[in-house]
């Protein structure tokens, strides 16, 4: 499931990938020819901002989810979603609030902590924002910031409703 869910982010992307892959391979070419290596940093850039930024990113979102709710045990089954502008997974079956709110995090904040730890290690701070702009999944307008408030709010209301009980 791991492998099915990097490759659907990669395959909704495949265009672009091959499109810069290719204007690598000329500028590589071009450089091969003529010395100059201008082309070639300037395509190989774009490359690892697509294929590592864009596409690694939310590669390792999604399979940080999955790994997740791989752990819980009422979730029977997880399906991929995608659609023409996302890759998201589904899953079947049952989760506690704080479950849903787990997962929900689990995305983004995988992705902030690579971010983070490029970062800081000074590796690639250009790749790095790729990493932790991921942040703003969590925000409500998005579909992990809706999962988390919903579980924390839901999480919050079963606590309520048991003190009132006792």
């Amino acid at each position: 499931m791991v492998r099915a869910v990097a490759a659907a982010v990669v395959l909704q992307v495949w265009p672009l990938l091959a499109f810069l892959g290719g204007l690598l391979a000329v500028a590589l070419a071009w450089f091969a020819s003529s010395g100059d290596g201008v082309p070639a940093e300037m395509a190989w850039w774009f490359f690892k901002a697509a294929a590592l930024g864009l596409a690694g990113s939310f590669a390792l979102h999604e399979v940080a989810h999955v790994v997740v709710l791989k752990r819980l045990p009422h979730v029977t089954h997880i399906a991929i979603e995608r659609t023409m502008w996302r890759t998201s997974v589904i899953p079947a079956g049952t989760m506690t609030a704080l479950q849903s709110a787990g997962v929900a995090v689990a995305g983004p904040s995988s992705c902030v902590i690579v971010g983070a730890g490029l970062w800081s290690m000074g590796l690639d701070r250009a790749l790095a924002w790729w990493y932790l702009v991921h942040l703003v999944f969590l925000l409500p307008f998005f579909g992990d910031g809706r999962n988390l408030v919903h579980g924390l709010r839901e999480a919050v209301a079963l606590r309520r409703a048991r003190r009132t009980r006792e």
